[in-house]
C-alpha cells in the first residue's frame, strides 16, 4: 500500500525477493505465489482457499510444489496438504516436497484464549473495523487523510530536533498516501475482519491439540520450521528502543528522545503482548523436542527456551519437523519487518535488535532445505 514505492508496505515482499533470488542461484527457476487469506476466519475456510489457488496456479504445469506458511499461515500449509489435498487434489499432493512454517503456533498460543476471553478479541477487532469503516464510508475521508497527512508533518519536525522515526509515523505515512482502490481493499479487509473471527478459538492450545490429531503429516513431505524469539521485556531493552542504542549512555539518558513516549507506549503494547502469549503456561502443552530440535533451540535461546516468546507464539509452539533456523526475533522480524532504513520497516518494538544478516541468513536456510541441500 502506498503511493511511493518507498511507503508501500507489502507482507510478503521482501521474502519473494529472496525466494526467487534464492532458487535462481541456486539453478531452479520459480514461480512464487501469495495467497491471500481471510485474516481470521477458522483453519478450515483459510486451507481451503489455500487450496483453491494451488489449483488455479499450479495447473499450468507438473512442476514441485514447495509451501511456506508464516504465523497461521503455517497451519494452513499443513492443513491443505494433510487433510485437504488428500481427499481433493490427490494428483496436486505427490507433487508438494515441502511444508515449511514460520513462526507458527503448531500448539497454540495462550494469547488467543485471551482475546476470546469474555469476547474481548471480537470487540476490539470491530471496534477497529467499525471506525476504520466508518471513517471511510461516511465522506469524511479527504478531512480524515487530510488530518494524517498534517500529523505525519509535525512528526517530521519533531525529527529534527532528535526524536525517532516510530511505529505511528509508519502507519500515518501509509494511511496519508492511500490511493482510492488501495482504501476500498483496506476497508474490505477490515469487513472482513469483522465478520469473522474464529480463527481466535482454534488457536487456543486445547484447540490445537485436535488439530494436530486430526492434521497428519505426509509421509513423503519434507517438514522444517523456522523459530522465533525476542528478548523478554526488561528496562535495559526499553532504553534501547528508547534511544536506538544497543548499549545506551549516561548522555542518550538526557537526550531528547527519552521525552519521546511514542517508542515507550509501543514497547510497552509489545510487552503486553508478550506476557499474554504466556510461554510458561501449564496450559500450553508442548511435547519434548527430539535431540536435534532441542540442540538448535539452546544453541539460540540457552536452557531457557521454553520461557522465551515472539510477542505473539511461545517459542516452543513454534516446533514442527526439522528445526531450519532459530533465532532471536520477534513475529514480524523474520519476514522482514524489522528496522533497517531505507529498505525495511519494523512493526514491533521488541529490541530484538534483528537486521538484514539474519533475515538472509534464515531464508537462505529455508532455500537449502527445500532443494534438498540440507
Amino acid at each position: 500500500m502506498g503511493e511511493k514505492p518507498a511507503e508501500r508496505i507489502v507482507y510478503f515482499e521482501h521474502v519473494r525477493e529472496l525466494l526467487v533470488e534464492g532458487f535462481q542461484q541456486r539453478g531452479h527457476e520459480v514461480e512464487v505465489e501469495a495467497v491471500t487469506s481471510h485474516p481470521t476466519a477458522n483453519l478450515g475456510v483459510r486451507a481451503r482457499r489455500v487450496l483453491r489457488v494451488i489449483q488455479e496456479t499450479a495447473s499450468r504445469d507438473d512442476a514441485l510444489l514447495h509451501l511456506v506458511g508464516h504465523s497461521t499461515g503455517g497451519l494452513d500449509a499443513r492443513g491443505v496438504v494433510s487433510t485437504w489435498m488428500p481427499r481433493e487434489a490427490p494428483e496436486l499432493l505427490r507433487r508438494v516436497r515441502t511444508v515449511v512454517s514460520v513462526a507458527t503456533p503448531h500448539h497454540g498460543t495462550p494469547l488467543a484464549g485471551f482475546f476470546q476471553q469474555d469476547k474481548r478479541g471480537e470487540m476490539l477487532l470491530r471496534l477497529l473495523w467499525l471506525f476504520t469503516v466508518f471513517a471511510l464510508r461516511r465522506g469524511s475521508r479527504p478531512m480524515t487523510f487530510l488530518a494524517f497527512r498534517l500529523f505525519y508533518s509535525l512528526s517530521q519536525a519533531g525529527h529534527q530536533l532528535g526524536l525517532q522515526d516510530t511505529v505511528a509515523d509508519k502507519v500515518t505515512r501509509l494511511l496519508a498516501h492511500l490511493t482510492p482502490t488501495e482504501q476500498a481493499t483496506l476497508e474490505e479487509f477490515l469487513s472482513q475482519v469483522g465478520k469473522d473471527q474464529s480463527l481466535i478459538e482454534d488457536l487456543t492450545p486445547g484447540r490445537m491439540e485436535g488439530f494436530n490429531r486430526e492434521t497428519v503429516d505426509q509421509p513423503n513431505v519434507r517438514y522444517g520450521s523456522v523459530i522465533t524469539g525476542a528478548p523478554p521485556p526488561s528496562l535495559k531493552v526499553l532504553l534501547q528502543v528508547i534511544t536506538g542504542k544497543d548499549d545506551p549512555g549516561l548522555g542518550d539518558m538526557v537526550s531528547l528522545r527519552m521525552m519521546d513516549p511514542e517508542p515507550q507506549a509501543i514497547y510497552g503494547v509489545w510487552s503486553f503482548l508478550h506476557k499474554k502469549s504466556a510461554p510458561d503456561s501449564r496450559e500450553l502443552r508442548t511435547p519434548d523436542p527430539r535431540p536435534e530440535q532441542a540442540q538448535a533451540l539452546r544453541a539460540a535461546f540457552g536452557e531457557g527456551y521454553r520461557s522465551r516468546s515472539d510477542g505473539i507464539v511461545p517459542t516452543r509452539s513454534q516446533v514442527w519437523g526439522q528445526v531450519l533456523s532459530a533465532v532471536t526475533a520477534d513475529h514480524l522480524d523474520v519476514m522482514g519487518h524489522f528496522d533497517e532504513p531505507p529498505d525495511y520497516v519494523g512493526w514491533l518494538e521488541s529490541g530484538s535488535h534483528f537486521r538484514g544478516v539474519q533475515f538472509r541468513g534464515v531464508w537462505s536456510r529455508v532455500l537449502d532445505f527445500m532443494v534438498g541441500a540440507i
